[in-house]
């Protein structure tokens, strides 16, 4: 039987490596967050304005100081934003990235290469999936190399 020769270590230069897959996660989990946003920001200015309809002196105080208010909060969402942005663009990588590294595998095994196994790296997603597939590639070529 042929000597296997340990995985190699890989790392990734490119944040994208199928960007199509990683923008519409990217979508999905940016999307997500800003539906919430705004579940909140609607449900807090519902409540402050009936509030405000009740007890309009109690609360004038805080409507005098909400233009200067809003600005600061403009600004933070914004760092937010940016922040969920990095966020979902190293999630949607670790999804991503042993998705294109199964595709590579399989084309080397569709030319003939059986061989070959798929290595994620640690904190990759689909590590079951890889453990599983690597399973049954071992059981293939068992099977061709019975056959030689």
């Amino acid at each position: 039987m042929e000597e296997k020769t340990p995985p190699t270590r890989f790392k990734r230069r490119t944040i994208f490596v199928k960007k199509n897959l990683q923008l519409r996660y990217m979508l999905l989990i940016i999307l997500s967050v800003l539906s919430g946003l705004l579940i909140i920001a609607y449900e807090l200015t519902f409540t402050l304005n009936e509030a405000f309809d009740k007890y309009p002196v109690l609360l004038q105080p805080l409507y005098d100081q909400f233009p200067s208010m809003a600005y600061s909060f403009i600004y933070k969402l914004i760092i937010y934003v940016v922040f969920v942005v990095l966020i979902s663009a190293i999630l949607s990588h670790k999804m991503a990235g042993p998705v294109y590294r199964f595709e590579q595998t399989c084309k080397a095994i569709a030319k003939g290469d059986f061989s070959q196994r798929v290595h994620l790296r640690k904190g990759d997603q689909l590590t079951e999936l890889q453990e599983e597939f690597n399973k049954m590639m071992d059981r293939v070529e068992a099977e061709i190399n019975k056959k030689k």
